[in-house]
């Protein structure tokens, strides 16, 4: 089981290098991640977008890529074309979200001829590893679906649990979030907790224990659990985090990237490669830990 970035880093050091599309590579902090796993040989790099951005922004960042292949591509739907179509030829084994936006490069990997879609839905994952938990956190989906129903939510599940299940984790604990930890008919996301749990509990979500509703607070301390009186596997040391929805789990990610000293990493699951997808803000750390994490999936 892994436990920390820095074994992941080991292992992916100890691996076969991947080939890893870097779209609309133009963007200093995606630029500068792929250059630090190229030093550690943990990808190849495939720089997709206007060259010549690409070496002005390397030349001021004193990043060396001049082994790096380069494919010149001009504006983002042009550039997520021809990144998603290096993927899809198996040119490269990943794709990475760089200076464009995520419904462009998202919506090339959708294409039904020419994307990269599998036979699910796509969700993202996010990993977390934070001083003030025992263990890494997974927590979805920020950035794709909008308001999921309990179908998607559980296929959503599903997703996180073959993360976790890659990483080691054989029987992740999934805890489901809403405001409160009790059923109220008057707060939606709590009737799906309690219908996901009862799912779980008949073999239609399989390989995790699935618990719910849960306040954020039950999903991650035992003493908040004790004092409130709930008798429950999985509270108080949850793996995954299922959010009610995209505004309250992107909030969740951004107030750890912002507010917070904790490691982070950020993939999408569900596509025929992994699509390394961070927010366009975040720092080059961020996006190398979640070039670790792709690569432990591709």
């Amino acid at each position: 089981m892994v436990h920390s970035f820095l074994e992941l880093e080991k292992a992916a050091i100890a691996g076969e290098s991947k080939k890893i599309a870097l779209t609309m590579a133009e963007e200093a902090d995606a630029l500068t991640a792929v250059v630090n796993a190229a030093d550690k040989n943990i990808v190849t790099p495939i720089l997709v977008g206007d060259s010549v951005q690409i070496r002005e922004i390397a030349d001021k960042e004193e990043l060396p890529i001049s082994g790096f292949e380069i494919v010149d591509a001009k504006g983002e739907r042009e550039a997520a074309a021809a990144a998603v179509e290096l993927v899809r030829s198996g040119k490269a084994d990943l794709l990475m979200k760089g200076k464009v936006p995520t419904p462009t490069i998202m919506k090339a990997a959708l294409n039904k001829e020419t994307g990269i879609r599998g036979e699910g839905i796509l969700s993202h994952v996010t990993i977390l590893e934070t001083p003030f938990y025992h263990k890494f956190l997974f927590m979805s989906d920020p950035a794709l679906n909008i308001a999921p129903d309990v179908q998607t939510k559980a296929e959503i599940i599903k997703n996180a649990v073959y993360v976790c299940q890659t990483l080691g984790i054989e029987r992740p604990k999934v805890a489901v979030i809403g405001a409160i930890e009790k059923v109220n008919p008057a707060m939606p996301p709590t009737l799906d907790a309690a219908v996901l749990s009862k799912m779980a509990h008949r073999g239609q979500i399989k390989n995790c224990i699935v618990d719910g509703p849960f306040a954020l607070d039950n999903a991650i301390s035992k003493k908040s659990c004790a004092i409130k009186g709930i008798d429950t596997e999985v509270g108080g040391d949850a793996d995954i985090l299922l959010m009610p929805d995209i505004e309250a789990a992107n909030v969740f990610y951004k107030s750890f990237a912002y507010l917070s000293d904790a490691k982070m990493a950020a993939v999408v699951i569900g596509a025929n490669a992994p699509i390394i997808l961070s927010s366009r803000a975040d720092n080059d750390t961020i996006k190398y830990l979640s070039i670790l994490s792709g690569v432990s999936l591709a």
